[in-house]
């Protein structure tokens, strides 16, 4: 049997309908069973809310985020129809409820930041604003979230004011007065900055971890810090002027406390790459100042030594291998010491010169061990 071509459109017509009717019962039908299921279900016990903020806490320390969300969510649940006052005893702590819808909060809108969900973070903290508006982890995260708008000046003021509000009713607080130096520093406000590392390192003397940074404030502190002092180097570069005697003492310090912050962080966090980068770009400054100092003071014994920590720190820095090498060859007059750091230059980055250096220095101490057998035997 032929359809004509009318007959074939009203067909495909149909189907087209039919397909469409298909779609929008499913969808009616999936959001019947929905709803029906959403007024079925009956809140989670309050009993369960201890349960729930114990497990939330282990996988949040575990940063087992997504199922530490959940948890807290089952909590925030569960609180939803209980009185502020109520009590409830949480690790056998008692706590109101109130200030456990004020930690579940705050650790959902945590989640949310550290997974950039910036949005609803800052709706998630305003649930917790509501509880307890002037909490000092309220305002600490409101300002968190505020200074990663870096472009925005007047952000960037209100989160100022939301850490100097946090410093205000907790003096110690670390983590307030390390972001505070962070904002001073980007804003070229280097002494005051310093201040805030300063105080931020008292205020951590145990390095607490902190669930927010890689490190503890203590050490990032120290690093940010080391920093301010190496960008204040960088300004008696620009000195109009001769340097004075204080000058020189300050220009000594600085060099000094950065270095020695950057050690004690490397003590605490062994192998974190920012310092270990950071020493060995400090340590080669300090090791070229002590290479230019006049003839007749120019400690190349001070200098070797520095060289020798830059490669412990990373033994595939080339360039403080070479230094050695000269300063063994030209100025202490070792030549095997001189072959074995150019033996090492060559086993990183073989080179055309640096093999000829091997050579020649080889050639030397076999003319030289040669010479000594031959007065051995005249004797």
């Amino acid at each position: 049997m032929l359809f004509n071509a009318k007959s074939l459109f009203s067909l495909r017509n149909w189907l087209v309908y039919a397909e469409i009717l298909a779609v929008v019962g499913f969808i009616v039908l999936a959001a019947f069973y929905i709803r029906r299921g959403s007024a079925e279900s009956e809140p989670f016990p309050l009993s369960d809310v201890a349960d729930f903020i114990e497990q939330a806490d282990t996988r949040f320390a575990q940063q087992d985020l997504t199922d530490a969300a959940l948890y807290y969510w089952q909590a925030l649940q569960a609180l939803e129809a209980v009185e502020k006052e109520q009590v409830i005893s949480v690790n056998g702590v008692s706590q109101t409820a109130g200030a456990i819808g004020l930690h579940a909060n705050l650790r959902i809108a945590e989640i949310y930041s550290q997974n950039s969900w910036a949005k609803d973070a800052r709706a998630r903290l305003e649930h917790a604003a509501r509880i307890q508006p002037d909490h000092p982890d309220v305002r600490l995260l409101r300002g968190r979230l505020l200074s990663n708008d870096a472009l925005d000046d007047t952000l960037l003021a209100q989160a100022t004011e939301e850490f100097l509000a946090v410093i205000e009713s907790d003096p110690n607080n670390a983590e307030a007065h390390y972001r505070l130096g962070v904002l001073y520093h980007g804003n070229k406000q280097l002494e005051e900055a310093a201040v805030h590392y300063k105080k931020a390192i008292q205020s951590d003397p145990e390095f607490r971890d902190v669930t927010s940074e890689k490190s503890p404030i203590g050490i990032l502190a120290r690093l940010q810090l080391s920093r301010t002092y190496a960008k204040m180097l960088q300004n008696y570069q620009f000195l109009d002027r001769e340097f004075t005697d204080e000058d020189m003492a300050e220009v000594t310090r600085l060099e000094s406390e950065s270095i020695l912050l950057l050690e004690q962080a490397l003590e605490k966090r062994p192998g974190m790459d920012e310092v270990i980068a950071d020493l060995v770009r400090l340590y080669s400054a300090r090791a070229r100042a002590l290479g230019r100092e006049d003839t007749e003071t120019r400690g190349y014994g001070d200098a070797l030594r520095v060289y020798e920590r830059i490669v412990e720190l990373d033994p595939q820095d080339v360039l403080a291998w070479e230094q050695m090498a000269e300063i063994y060859a030209g100025f202490l007059g070792d030549k095997a010491k001189a072959l074995e750091m150019y033996r090492k230059v060559y086993e990183i980055e073989p080179h055309p010169t640096v093999l000829a250096n091997i050579k020649s220095l080889e050639e030397d101490l076999a003319a030289e061990q040669e010479a000594l057998e031959m007065e051995d035997e005249l004797e």
